[in-house]
């Protein structure tokens, strides 16, 4: 009987509060830490489980257990067999909620004013203001249903095309979600346990799309069916679902941590190791790919990197829009830098920028410092954006009345 061997990989959790998780501040880059501390105490639920498992039958049953768990959309016949929970779609609430702050923090930078607030999570008419609320109302709830939403009065929009912004805004954040992932593995190593909320990410344009084409999902009023109106109306009127879902399966297909995942699970199965690190050849992180929508149109983003050392770490990222015309490429060049005290403690300095073709550039600078003795860490990011570039688009704080600003992210962990 084979036994489970000790992690040989240092693995690094935290359990994170941020200023962004109050709404006001409206920042992805704050609010993205919930569903982070939510999937990392996860995985620590996963080790505790896996300690009663006896060898590599036992490590198999709850390896098909998670994948089962974290399971996507797999058509209407099995996700939305009411008689029978083992083949719903099981709700992770920290997914509904940064999806739909997607859609809330577009609507507050493009239309000030038309946010009303998040339908709780029962059905009833109560809203939140909060989504840190939202997702404490949403605990209870085990399975995705149509109750997750954004409430919003009519936009009436000074550009017609902030719309889709907006419309994009949940399935943009569990992309962004899902490539943070992949980042923060790259960084550190990671968990198979992340796996679930990543491909949840990854798949998430093609589930939404096959949900609206089975119609259990509104055409007319879901995500999918803004979008592809939008599109058919600003960019080309032949514009069609099918196009999301060949950009959802590119995304998920062409990624390189999509196999570091399987194979990770395989790893778990054989040697009881749960952890993973991110593929590279000769230094060179493998790429992944991520599919975002623009106001251009659809767009692939493709994201890889460097370790010159143990300590310093070069990343690139090269976006553009693919459908329905090649147009304005952007690169996103970005350093991180570990320098390690032993009565100071750790400082981890990070600088990046972003750079379109058409001449729009943006910048964003931070520092993370962890105690020497205690497990806390705390970090400060400061991130200039520009709205019509597509990370600005897809993260700026308000962009009603000029295209930049500047948004500030404190945020303190415990570190476990």
């Amino acid at each position: 009987m084979t036994q489970a061997t000790t992690p040989q990989l240092p693995l690094k959790r935290k359990f994170s509060l941020s200023f962004g998780y109050v709404d006001d501040f409206n920042s992805n880059e704050g609010m993205k830490h919930l569903p982070l501390s939510t999937m990392q105490f996860y995985s620590f639920a996963f080790d505790f489980i896996s300690k009663a498992t006896r060898g590599a039958t036992g490590r198999a049953l709850l390896t098909l257990g998670d994948l089962f768990w974290n399971a996507p959309y797999l058509g209407k016949e099995l996700n939305e067999d009411e008689s029978n929970w083992f083949l719903t779609e099981k709700w992770w609430p920290y997914l509904s909620v940064y999806h739909e702050f997607g859609h809330a923090r577009a609507i507050r930078a493009f239309a000030p004013g038309k946010f009303l607030g998040y339908r709780d999570p029962s059905g009833g008419n109560a809203l939140h203001q909060s989504a840190l609320c939202y997702y404490l109302a949403a605990l209870k709830y085990a399975r995705l249903n149509d109750n997750a939403a954004t409430i919003y009065s009519e936009l009436n929009l000074k550009n017609p095309e902030h719309g889709l912004p907006i419309y994009a805004g949940g399935l943009n954040n569990e992309a962004r979600l899902s490539s943070a992932i992949a980042d923060m593995t790259y960084r550190n190593h990671g968990h198979i346990a992340y796996f679930g909320t990543y491909m949840r990410g990854r798949l998430a344009p093609i589930t939404y799309t096959a949900k609206t084409k089975s119609k259990v999902v509104n055409s007319l009023s879901g995500d999918i069916g803004h979008i592809v109106n939008h599109y058919q109306k600003y960019k080309t009127p032949d514009f069609d679902m099918s196009y999301i879902q060949y950009g959802g399966w590119v995304s998920f297909l062409c990624s390189s941590s999509t196999y570091m995942f399987l194979k990770g699970y395989w790893d778990f199965i054989q040697t009881g190791d749960p952890i993973i690190s991110t593929p590279s050849w000769a230094g060179i992180r493998l790429p992944d790919v991520n599919l975002y929508f623009t106001r251009k149109g659809l767009s692939l983003e493709i994201v890889s990197g460097y370790k010159l050392s143990g300590n310093l770490q070069l990343n690139l990222g090269v976006e553009t829009v693919y459908y329905p015309r090649f147009a304005n490429p952007e690169i996103t060049p970005s350093i991180n830098y570990t320098l390690h005290t032993k009565q100071h403690g750790t400082f981890e300095f990070m600088a990046g920028a972003v750079i379109n073709t058409c001449g729009y550039v943006s910048v964003n600078t931070g520092v993370e410092w962890t105690d020497p003795i205690n497990p806390f860490n705390l970090g400060i990011k400061v991130i200039h954006h520009d709205a019509r570039t597509y990370v600005g688009e897809r993260n700026i704080t308000l962009a009603d009345t000029y295209n930049h600003d500047i948004e500030t992210v404190i945020f303190a962990s415990y570190c476990y």
